[in-house]
Order: structure tokens, then sequence, then C-alpha cells
């Protein structure tokens, strides 16, 4: 709908002869011409106006405006839905001049020009939810899983990262990341180098290898760095988003390996796997990871379980941001070790109980289990936890808190504690007291979504 288009055949000057007229008639193929006068559209003449005329007068150098139609339908800039263009070609009117606010010709639509696949000015919107990991992180490492299979249990909440993307009608690319404060400009995608700044971002871009200029605005419920698989996350709803603008839609699968492959083998950043499967399925998921293949196990959790977890988790705010690439490149380095192969048992054994817990709707020991999953977490190396961290959670534990864990890779982040209904005010209490944030939260299972609407960004 909003194509330009080229105006030279379909308006003429006013002076302007009739064989000028009827050679754009001609080039046009819409059997009329727009009369022009200082660049404002005037009038209209049909071929059968000028027929007429030329029968009436017989005078080939007679002035256009003598029989033009001054009365002429027309739609301004902005009005010109495609609602409103069908009901006035309904009317038998072939071709509706399209006029800006100082009568300047835009535009001509006919019944034969309407691009019913044209996306420019629609704008694509995904968002993608964080995850918590309840047991089994560190075994989604390929290093580890390579050679001895990996589970990992986790879950989507309802706190997600937003992308926003609007199609220019140029090549230039503008990118906004609200949570890191930057505004990147290039004129087209061969400006785009992988420089430091936005590089998560610029990989993906470069990966899909757009043919349209765009706008493309990100932003998350959560800080970076907050262990919640944010730069995951951020990867699956921007690649979302332009999921909506390609002809062959990537599937799930599909979406998971093109933010692996833009996070850990393009920019080299070290992680795991669970993340990216995590964010793109959501809802509750037992992940096993092996040498010839990864398997999404998704788990149907009943409705009054769910329930009592959300009314028993709490997310605790350390104050403090991570860089997971470096605990995990500690952990990779270690991974084949045979004290830490122990370690990666004991974290999956939890796992296992965890799942089976829940499915069987045996939740009592859940605090204790994510306790123990903490401890058999921290001896994967000595970046995970500190002082500083180890004390909020002994106090954690000492005002209610039956259990918990430090989500991510460690060192910062967020902590998820396990506190009984009755604790859990006065542990509320106790933690504000402390200067530190807790969030309630409910689960997500819907995962990666995308749509699209009209609205300008």
């Amino acid at each position: 709908m909003r194509k330009k288009m080229k105006k030279n055949n379909y308006s003429i000057k006013k002076d302007k002869k009739i064989e000028d007229a009827l050679k754009c008639i001609e080039l046009n193929g819409m059997g009329l011409i727009f009369i022009e006068d200082r660049k404002k559209i005037i009038g209209v003449v049909t071929d059968g106006d000028i027929r007429r005329a030329l029968i009436k007068r017989k005078n080939l150098n007679m002035p256009l405006t003598t029989f033009m139609n001054r009365d002429f339908v027309y739609l301004r800039d902005g009005k010109d839905t495609r609602e409103n263009i069908l009901k006035i070609l309904d009317s038998r009117i072939k071709a509706i001049p399209i006029l800006d606010n100082n009568d300047k010709l835009i535009r001509v639509v006919s019944s034969k020009n309407i691009d019913w696949n044209e996306s420019t000015g629609i704008i694509s919107k995904a968002k993608s939810p964080v995850r918590i990991t309840f047991a089994g992180g560190g075994t989604d490492l390929t290093e580890y899983f390579y050679e001895s299979d990996g589970i990992v249990f986790n879950a989507t909440i309802n706190k997600f990262t937003h992308a926003v993307l609007e199609k220019r009608d140029d090549s230039k690319i503008i990118i906004t990341s609200h949570d890191l404060d930057k505004v990147i400009k290039v004129n087209n995608i061969s400006e785009l180098k992988l420089d430091g700044s936005l590089d998560l971002i610029k990989s993906i871009i470069i990966n899909l290898a757009p043919d349209f200029g765009f706008n493309l605005y990100t932003y998350s419920d959560v800080p970076p760095g907050s262990g919640l698989g944010g730069s995951a996350v951020l990867a699956s709803a921007i690649i979302g988003a332009f999921n909506n603008f390609r002809e062959i839609k990537l599937d799930v699968y599909e979406i998971v390996e093109l933010a692996f492959h833009s996070e850990r083998i393009i920019l080299e950043l070290n992680g795991g796997w669970q993340d990216q499967y995590a964010t793109v399925f959501g809802g509750f998921n037992y992940i096993e990871f092996n040498n010839t293949s990864n398997t999404v196990n998704p788990l149907r959790i009943k409705d009054d379980i769910k329930d009592e977890l959300e009314d028993s988790l709490l997310l605790c705010y350390t104050g403090k941001n991570h860089n997971s690439g470096n605990i995990h490149n500690d952990i990779r380095k270690k991974m084949r070790a045979t004290k830490e192969k122990a370690f990666a048992q004991k974290t999956k054994e939890i796992a296992y109980q965890m799942k089976s817990s829940l499915l069987q709707g045996k939740i009592g020991d859940f605090g204790e289990l994510l306790g123990k999953a903490w401890e058999a977490k921290k001896k994967f190396s000595k970046k995970i936890s500190n002082k500083y961290l180890d004390g909020i959670y002994d106090y954690a534990i000492k005002n209610g808190a039956l259990g918990g864990k430090l989500l991510g890779a460690g060192d910062g982040g967020y902590f998820l504690f396990y506190v009984p209904t009755h604790k859990k005010i006065a542990f509320i209490d106790a933690i504000r007291k402390r200067k530190l944030f807790v969030e309630p939260f409910t689960f997500d299972d819907n995962g990666l979504r995308s749509w699209t609407t009209k609205n300008k960004i």
C-alpha cells in the first residue's frame, strides 16, 4: 500500500498539449491523467473527456483546463486504507490519486496495483520469557554432555525480554537497546560490524540477513546479568520478531539453533544450551543432552502444584550482576575432571528427584532439594559464590527459607528461595531490611510468542 511510484506518467502540467496528455495516458494504461499546477493537482482528464472535447470543438490546441474535471475523487495520505480504497473502486472509479496536505500527488492506486503482501508500516513484536533453573545447570555445557549425558530441569516465568521491529522504506538500520542505553545507526546491513557494541543483536541480524531496512527496539523486564538466561532470551525475541517477516518461517528448533549459533559460535561466548530451549519452548521442561541429540521433555505439572510453587517461591535480587562467560569458562576447563563429574552427577540426580516429586504432587521436600542443588553447584567453581552471596543465603535460611539457589552461572543476579506460606510475609520483611529486593512471580507456559500490529513505534 505504501510503495512509492514514478509519477511522470500519471500527472501533467496544465499548459501541456492534448497530444502530450494522450501519450501519458497511453503509457500509464489507466485511461486518465491528472492535471498539475505548480505541483498541485487541480483536476483530471480522461481519454473520454479528450475525445468528447475534440468532437465538440475540433481544436487540438485547446487548454487541458477547459475540459478537465475539477471535482475529482481523491484520498489524503493517511486516509488511504484498503477499506477506503475498495469503497471508491467499488463506485467504478478506475484510479484514485493519493494527495498530501498540499495537494501534491504521492501515488495513484488502482485495482491492479494494490499490494496485498506489502508489510511496510506493519510492526512486528515478540517477547520471550526468562527461565529459572531448579537443578542440572552446568551439565548442559557441550564439554560435559558430549561424554556424559546432561540433564536440566527448569521453567519459564512471567518476566520477558521484548523486541519491536518496524520495516523502513530505505536500507537504514537503527538499533535501540533500552537496557544498555545504546543506539546504533548504519546506512545498510553491510556496515554492521562486530565491534563490542550490541554484538549479540548484530550477530543475529547478520545471520538472518534481512533484505530491508528497519528500526529495532529491545527492552527487558529484568536487568542484564540477572542469571535468568537474559542473552538467550534477547536473541530469541529478536529472531521471533524477524520471523514474522520471513516467507519461510523458522520452527522452534531452528530458532534455538540460530540463537545458540549467534551467541556461542559467532561471538564465542561461553555457556550451555538450556537457556535457548527454555525461553523458546516455555513451561516446565526436563531437557536431556547428549552427543547425538537434545531432547526437550515438556512436563504437565498439575495446576494446584504450580499454584503452591508460585506461592512458595520468591526471587531475591542480590544487587549484583554477573559475567556468566567467565564462570562458564572456568567450569568448562574442569568438567572432565573426576571430582567435577561427581558434582555434575549429583546435580543431575537432584533434577530427577525434583521432576519426579512435582509430577507425583509431592513438593514437601522441594525447598530442601533446592538447597542441595545450590551446594552441589557451588562445588563446580570457586567463582560461583563468595562471602557476600553466602551471607545472603544464610540470612534467608535463618529467616524462614527452607532452601534456595543462585540462578544462572553464579557470582550475582537472583537467588530463588523456597519459603513456606506462613513464613513468607516475615521473610519478605527481613529481606527488605537488608535492603534487597524480593519479587513474586508466576510461571509462563507459552515460551516465545510473536505478533504484528499497525501501531507505530
